[in-house]
């Protein structure tokens, strides 16, 4: 699933990096394909909409950063605001005072639960 998200989201970037500026309407062909990769990486439409509106009202506002193109200054809002969606940073995981702990991994088929309870040990 994270692949093929990271997969779409980068032949979008890639196609900004090619133009030496991003209009607006760039911005909206971006914005649709970023649209459609989170919508098939099952993100919700709420969340979906939220996301495209808050990059949308950065992207358009934002000067361009010194040393960064257009498209890189794109590329950092969508980063930015992915994470920030995501949570915005690492949050600490409350364990018991004595072992064990319980920890319940949910995801998706292939997502790599088992790979990750098998490294946490």
């Amino acid at each position: 699933m994270f692949e093929s998200l990271s997969d779409r989201l980068t032949t979008v970037f890639d196609k900004l990096r090619s133009r030496g500026k991003v209009t607006e309407d760039d911005l909206k062909v971006a914005l649709r394909e970023v649209r459609i990769a989170l919508l098939e990486a099952d993100v919700s439409l709420k969340v979906v909409r939220q996301f495209i509106t808050a990059v949308q009202e950065k992207a358009l506002g934002a000067d361009v950063l010194k040393g960064l193109n257009p498209a890189q200054q794109v590329i950092k809002i969508v980063h930015d605001e992915l994470v920030e969606m995501l949570g915005g940073g690492a949050a600490k995981l409350n364990t018991a005072n004595h072992p064990p702990n319980v920890i319940m991994l949910v995801g998706l088929q292939g997502a790599g639960k088992t790979t990750l309870a098998a490294s946490c040990r």
